[in-house]
């Protein structure tokens, strides 16, 4: 049941996603600062790729530039930022397959979810709109998303500046996409084709859902400025009209409210519902790993992936919020109260939601082991990204007998990070607030480091022989 408040609303929204080969990925969860325990914004992401799709997490160094610098990104040139802000960024190692990965590594073309120095989080789904792609015309995805780390210091600054690429370059590739901005105060959902875009503000007292489809209706904030016109010259709205209905207007008929979509969106709901006005981000962790447990749409981990066309030949399995699919997984926390280098905070995990490590990473920067962030998509034992996908294919053999275990593991890594963080949070709040921010941020970067380091240790007690499969862990 939704709460019986009515200024507490769960507004369910999705979208939807396919490449080449028809697929759809990633769940995505936002919760207005009325809704949490302590007033902080909480953005939570599932990011499926495919599950060959090796990624990797590094950290981006703040850089300035000089005048009349230019910026060369798949498939345009533009004017280089005076500053780009440092960031944590996840995505695609070189040489990884997953969902319209690039067969060769280009500058620009890797970046998947991320947390800036500024306390800005991103993250992006796929959707299905009914304007036609444009391949190789305009600015592929991944560019956006790295240039919206690297410039935007605010979510509504990230909204902006997402808009206006769009609008004056156009989107590459792939036009149904939905973009997440959030920090301390906001969140936004940007839901984008390759022409326009429309945006709408998480409200405070809302919990936002994405799966894989348009969501937006008429109640968006900002828009495209061809928004209209480009509508009724496609012959999709009446000419008298001045506004339109987002989702409705753009987005595919036949793939805006299948079950795939919508009983992840309800699932989230009810999962999150009762703790509605008192949420933490340890509320979230558990449903970015759920397979609607305690249901009869419960659905253990299948032998291969499973998209929306294997659902269509299957229904008697679900799409479930955890996948093998998933490249990372993250829970980000937002809060005005303390100072952005260590107020805001993205726990991110390698792979599958259900085997993840999470690792504590500040807008404040740090260290990252190099098992974390290898470009290449090799599958050595120095890979962390392979550590966990070898660990979650082991243990999905024996699911039910092996997940337990596992499960239990992991929560107990986690629940002392998490007290940790607490204490660490504490110090260099004061370091900072005494003007000692050297000192601030070599703590928490040693927090970071220190956990990275006791969650590999930990996924290789776990799975001690990852290479007892084969190379690729099969």
């Amino acid at each position: 049941m939704l709460p019986s408040d009515p200024r507490v609303r769960i507004l369910l929204v999705g979208l939807l996603v396919t490449v080449g080969p028809p697929a759809e990925a990633c769940t995505t969860i936002l919760v207005g600062r009325g809704l949490t325990a302590d007033g902080s914004v909480i953005h939570a992401h599932n990011e499926d790729m495919g599950n060959e799709a090796a990624g990797r997490l590094w950290w981006a160094r703040r850089a300035t530039h000089p005048p009349g610098t230019t910026l060369a990104v798949p498939y345009v040139d533009l004017p280089q930022a005076a500053t780009t802000l440092g960031y944590w960024a996840s995505g695609n190692a070189s040489g990884a397959v997953g969902l319209d990965t690039a067969a060769k590594h280009r500058p620009y073309d890797s970046i998947l979810v991320g947390l800036n120095e500024r306390g800005v989080s991103m993250s992006c789904n796929w959707a299905h709109s009914r304007a036609p792609n444009r391949e190789g015309v305009g600015i592929r995805r991944y560019a956006i998303r790295q240039i919206l780390l690297e410039r935007a210091t605010s979510a509504r600054h990230g909204v902006e500046i997402l808009g206006e690429l769009i609008e004056t370059h156009g989107q590459a590739d792939w036009g149904g996409l939905i973009y997440h901005l959030a920090d301390s105060t906001e969140a936004w959902v940007v839901e984008t084709t390759t022409r326009n875009w429309v945006a709408r503000q998480v409200r405070d007292d809302e919990i936002r859902v994405t799966a894989n489809r348009f969501r937006i209706g008429s109640d968006y904030d900002l828009s495209s400025a061809s928004l209209v016109p480009d509508a009724v010259e496609n012959g999709w709205l009446d000419a008298s009209a001045e506004k339109l209905d987002f989702a409705r207007v753009y987005g595919r008929p036949e793939k805006m409210s299948q079950p795939y979509d919508t009983r992840r969106e309800q699932r989230v709901a009810d999962l999150l519902a009762e703790r509605a006005g008192a949420l933490t981000p340890e509320d979230l962790f558990p449903v970015l790993r759920d397979r609607y447990e305690g249901t009869e749409h419960y659905t253990p981990p299948q032998p291969g992936p499973v998209w929306r066309e294997d659902l269509d030949r299957r229904p008697e399995i679900s799409r479930t919020i955890s996948t093998n699919l998933a490249q990372s997984t993250f829970v980000a926390q937002m809060r005005s109260d303390l100072p952005v280098a260590v107020g805001a905070v993205m726990w991110l995990g390698l792979a599958t939601p259900s085997y993840a490590g999470y690792v504590p990473l500040y807008a404040g920067g740090g260290e990252i082991p190099s098992d974390f962030s290898r470009s290449a998509a090799h599958t050595g034992e120095d890979s962390a990204w392979w550590l966990f996908r070898r660990l979650q294919r082991a243990a999905d053999r024996d699911y039910e007998q092996s997940y337990p275990a596992v499960r239990k593991a992991w929560d107990r890594v986690l629940a002392a990070a998490r007290s940790e963080a607490r204490a660490v949070e504490g110090r260099v709040t004061t370091l900072l607030e005494a003007g000692e921010s050297e000192q601030a941020i070599e703590t928490l970067s040693g927090f970071t480091s220190r956990q990275a380091e006791i969650v590999l240790e930990e996924v290789r007690q776990l799975h001690p022989e990852p290479r007892a499969q084969g190379a690729s862990g099969r």
